[in-house]
């Protein structure tokens, strides 16, 4: 039986826009309904952004073009004025200045170097040429354009920056898994959570991811996610610094144990990718892929720059972090048996889990010495954090519980924890 779904609540970017839009009409109003209010309007919903940089920088593109689009309008329209005083009735030299004209207005913001405002120049250009040709004073129209925008404009900062009373816990690191937490198993971060986590972040929140996956899945399951502190990868093998682009701390197998595990994989007749660490890039490599389930992965992951693939008979033994065995779920569920019995077993940790590829599951296999909770330590010390907030599945594992990945539930529960409404946060009622 189909489960009712609610419907999700409006964000504040909707409630933003309606209060810009009510103190748009408002001020028209109390200015006498001099001007055009409609301009306000348009100007304050296009400034409203998700983040304060975007919201400044739309703000100048709108603000700019205004200025070079009422200016180029109303010298084309005292133009037209003096044509038609001397007697020029056919429109038809008005449409063929119009479309010289917004060349001229292009080409002039190239040579002030505002071609980003380009588009907004172009746009109020047409508004004042095109629809005020008859109006009897051009100069008045011009200067209540630019008015209306830059009041748009100003509203629209005013109501992005105002904000409940918060207290911001900068001191607490929240660290979280990526699958099943931020979002679905299979599933992508949603632009609600990509969007308020930079915000948070933005604002001072100490935010992390820990893993099983490699740095470069974690680029490629959060795009545009601006993560502030260093990431826990492969199950605690590494710690990276994604703005840094470098391996902060690695735990490899001593060169004799990896020999000794890569030969008994081969001895049990599978094949593997061998990741590894050297010169702070992620190299992975295999001998063949023997499998749907390594070539599927293969094919996968291939394109990404942030690690490579080599394909090679001879073995490197240093500087490996894990070994991922891909087989059927059958030789799989065998192997991990057999590693269980094998003299060496406790001088490594294994891990189990089921492919992507239908039938197939894998097996990853790191030094006994890799954790998370070990490099979660070790990350603790280097930010010198007081507390640290673990998000995750169970309660076994985690300080804040997710049920509902596809709700934006984790986001959400750090945005709880990290600003919690409080009068005590009432310096952070506007945001600068």
């Amino acid at each position: 039986m189909n489960q009712s779904k609610h419907l999700p609540l409006p964000g504040q970017r909707i409630f933003r826009s309606m209060v810009s839009v009510w103190l748009c009409f408002a001020l028209y109003f109390l200015r006498g309904r001099h001007g055009i209010p409609f301009y306000s309007v348009i100007a304050a919903l296009q400034c409203l952004q998700p983040y304060n940089k975007e919201m400044r920088s739309v703000a100048r593109k709108r603000i700019t073009g205004t200025v070079v689009g009422a200016a180029w309008g109303l010298i084309c329209l005292l133009l037209e004025l003096k044509l038609i005083h001397e007697g020029v009735p056919d429109e038809l030299p008005h449409y063929l200045l119009m479309g010289f004209a917004v060349g001229i207005v292009l080409y002039s913001t190239v040579l002030l170097k505002v071609s980003d405002s380009a588009y907004f120049s172009a746009v109020v250009f047409l508004t004042v040429a095109v629809n005020h040709i008859g109006d009897a004073n051009p100069y008045l129209f011009a200067f209540n354009r630019l008015l209306d925008t830059v009041l748009g404009v100003l509203i629209a900062e005013v109501v992005n920056r105002v904000h409940l009373p918060r207290v911001r816990n900068r001191d607490i690191l929240f660290v979280s898994d990526l699958e099943d937490v931020l979002f679905p198993k299979g599933g992508s971060l949603s632009s609600f959570s990509r969007i308020e986590l930079n915000r948070l972040i933005e604002d001072g929140a100490r935010f992390t991811i820990a893993t099983e996956e490699t740095q470069a899945t974690v680029r490629q399951l959060l795009p545009g996610v601006n993560l502030n502190c260093p990431i826990i990868t492969m199950n605690g093998a590494a710690l990276y610094d994604l703005a840094t682009m470098e391996y902060i701390q690695t735990v490899s197998m001593p060169f004799s144990s990896a020999e000794r595990l890569i030969r008994w994989v081969e001895e049990q007749g599978l094949s593997c990718f061998i990741n590894s660490v050297e010169d702070n890039l992620l190299i992975v490599r295999f001998r063949e892929l023997s499998n749907r389930a390594m070539q599927d992965l293969f094919q996968a992951k291939r394109s990404s720059p942030y690690r490579n693939f080599v394909h090679s008979s001879v073995h490197n033994y240093e500087s490996v972090l894990y070994l991922f065995i891909l087989d059927t779920q059958e030789k799989i569920k065998e192997t991990f048996q057999n590693f269980s019995n094998w003299e060496w077993a406790d001088n490594y940790r294994i891990v189990m889990g089921t492919s992507n590829t239908p039938g197939f599951s894998y097996l990853k296999i790191y030094d006994a010495g890799v954790s998370r909770e070990a490099m979660l330590r070790i990350l603790e010390e280097k930010l010198g954090t007081e507390k640290t907030v673990l998000i995750g599945k169970t309660p076994e594992e985690a300080d804040l519980i997710v049920t509902d990945p596809g709700n934006n539930q984790a986001v959400k529960l750090l945005k709880r924890y990290f600003e919690p409404v409080d009068l005590r946060g009432w310096k952070n009622c506007f945001r600068i």
